[in-house]
């Protein structure tokens, strides 16, 4: 078992006995600690002094647990909601795994984009590739970055990726998403939980969003709702699901080129490969569309593919029979700089998703539109 899957094992209690309860035990001694620092910084940003402000309007969009909640997803519909209203938009990253975001690098300007992933990270990286008239810079202090979209690039409006905990920056909008099928992170902060601060901070989102919705019942989902509303009674709750747009090869991916439909699928079974933060959501989201999963490979979130690993992949396949391999965007982005790759003689496919709302579309369109225009 690997690291990841061996640490959530025990936090979730599926490690039971002495052994079980012992290690959780201690990290819930580390959570006290870790909830102690957060509530001292967080403190120490309720007051304004602490806070810079840019002179555009900024939208930060966040999580509150650790994994994969669909903010890229979102980031995208944000941005395309902002451009159908002719803003210029800048996204500002932290770039995660970059390979050195101590200083701001503007990743793409209107869609060109001026880097390799190596130097953003996947998630920037990803975020550029996609978003034809958006900007995107990369840095770990994102004011910054905001100055550098302000004065240089002329921005209007700013989205802040995964800026819930990064307060540094002044935002008009906090903008929180929730997994519903693994909502409040076994309910206890990091690392006893998945949770990034306790949940009661909440109440500092001005918009929540559910993702996932389809993933669970309806009367899970009732109690969620209630949940929320008792954590966080002010605050406006809108509903959405991650729904498949299609899929392409490995080298359309590459050149955004044509995106296909379930039609175009010839029922190949398929080997399903991903290093994300809930891989369940992916292969959910394969079965749904249709396509037949026969094996499952899972990696490490942000997992950096090796050329060993795709003699992996390709073992897997030659045991198995299997004659093709399915993962996702962010996959993609690490799997297609492997050399290995091309020369697999296996297809390569790569899963195309977007973020569909099922409740309060347009009362979140509006809201977006409204901070963008300083309202």
């Amino acid at each position: 078992m690997k690291g990841e899957q061996l640490f959530k094992h025990i936090i979730s209690g599926q490690m039971e006995g002495s052994l079980g309860d012992a290690l959780r035990n201690g990290l819930e001694k580390a959570s006290k600690v870790y909830e102690r620092v957060i509530e001292y910084r967080n403190e120490r940003y309720n007051h304004p002094k602490h806070v810079q402000w840019v002179a555009v309007p900024v939208i930060s969009i966040g999580n509150i647990t650790v994994g994969g909640t669909g903010k890229t997803p979102m980031v995208r519909y944000v941005c395309e909601t902002l451009d159908t209203a002719h803003h210029n938009v800048s996204v500002l990253s932290r770039g995660y795994k970059a390979d050195n975001n101590k200083k701001p690098i503007i990743v793409s300007r209107q869609g060109t984009v001026d880097v390799s992933s190596f130097i953003s990270g996947d998630e920037a990286w990803l975020l550029a590739k996609t978003l034809p008239n958006a900007n995107v810079i990369i840095g770990s202090k994102r004011v910054e970055s905001a100055k550098i979209a302000v004065d240089e690039l002329q921005s209007d409006v700013l989205v802040l990726d995964d800026g819930f905990q990064h307060r540094a920056l002044g935002r008009e909008a906090d903008i929180v998403l929730i997994d519903a099928s693994h909502p409040f992170g076994y309910g206890a902060v990091l690392p006893r939980g998945l949770l990034r601060e306790p949940l009661e901070n909440l109440k500092r989102a001005t918009y929540i969003v559910l993702t996932k919705t389809n993933q669970i019942d309806p009367e899970q989902l009732k109690i969620l709702r209630e949940d929320i509303h008792a954590l966080a009674p002010l605050v406006p709750v809108a509903e959405t699901i991650h729904q498949t747009v299609g899929f392409q090869t490995m080298e359309e991916w590459s050149h955004n080129g044509s995106i296909h439909g379930i039609s175009d699928y010839d029922g190949t079974p398929l080997l399903a490969i991903s290093g994300i933060g809930q891989p369940s959501s992916f292969i959910s989201n394969l079965k749904s569309y249709g396509f037949t999963v026969q094996d499952m490979m899972s990696f490490g979130d942000h997992h950096d593919y090796s050329e060993e690993d795709v003699v992996k992949l390709w073992e897997r396949c030659f045991k198995t029979g299997i004659q093709g391999i399915i993962t996702t965007e962010k996959d993609a982005v690490k799997l297609s700089q492997v050399r290995a790759i091309r020369d697999l003689q296996i297809p390569v496919y790569v899963l195309v998703i977007g973020i569909a709302f099922t409740k309060g579309e347009e009362d979140f369109k509006s809201y977006v539109l409204q901070i963008a225009k300083g309202k």
